[in-house]
């Protein structure tokens, strides 16, 4: 999102270039796998709803905890193409490695792709996935239509600014449960629906300083 031009009266700074990511594939990928495969938490929030997760189902010969560690490192990658530092990376511990020893070279430089590896292909029904993404994709394009003073970033876009001069360039929304805002770097900050499209929570969402050290992971 940006202006091109600095327009009389326009409140939005011309060169604010602020990258909204409201349904990342690879992100709602893996929190779908999470459920249908009955993994643990892995830190990530509950998603906000049940998820129809159709006939998916963890393969038997697939042990939970090595899926649960797979899923933590495939996760964790992922943040790093919002984070130009790599701090995702840098929070992985060689112990949490080591759990992974079976898994092949080729496996592993596979997880740090756009896409979820194909490790999680099996056991998943794709269109119960594909449903449940185009609910995500569906309520995006309704709230589209909303007059332009109605979008949440002008919505609070004093707190946008001023979180854009302290390096704010990504915003990643996920269809977490409630109220959820993360800071996770100086670039990127991570929020549910209901705190992006709630004016009050999106301003302190947005007022949350960068954190001072790497994160351990979302």
């Amino acid at each position: 999102m940006r202006s091109n031009d600095s327009i009389a009266g326009n409140p939005w700074p011309h060169d604010m270039v602020i990258s909204i990511e409201e349904h990342d594939h690879a992100l709602l990928r893996l929190l779908f796998v999470r459920d249908a495969w009955g993994l643990s938490p892995n830190g990530a929030p509950a998603v906000s709803g049940a998820i129809d997760v159709g006939a998916s189902s963890r393969p038997n010969i697939v042990d939970l905890g090595d899926a649960d560690a797979r899923w933590r490192l495939e996760w964790r990658a992922n943040w790093q193409r919002f984070d130009e530092h790599d701090r995702a990376v840098h929070a992985l511990t060689g112990a949490k490695l080591r759990r992974l020893d079976a898994v092949s070279d080729e496996e592993l430089i596979e997880k740090y792709s756009r896409m979820p590896s194909r490790y999680w292909d099996q056991g998943v029904d794709d269109r119960a996935f594909a449903r449940w993404r185009d609910e995500q994709l569906k309520r995006s394009e309704q709230r589209r239509q909303l007059p332009l003073t109605e979008h949440p970033e002008r919505r609070s876009l004093s707190a946008l600014i001023s979180a854009w001069e302290c390096g704010l360039t990504n915003i990643v929304q996920l269809p977490y449960k409630g109220y959820f805002a993360d800071r996770i770097s100086r670039h990127c900050l991570v929020v549910s629906e209901a705190a992006r499209f709630d004016a009050v929570l999106y301003g302190r969402a947005l007022s949350a300083p960068p954190p001072e050290t790497p994160p351990t992971g979302r």
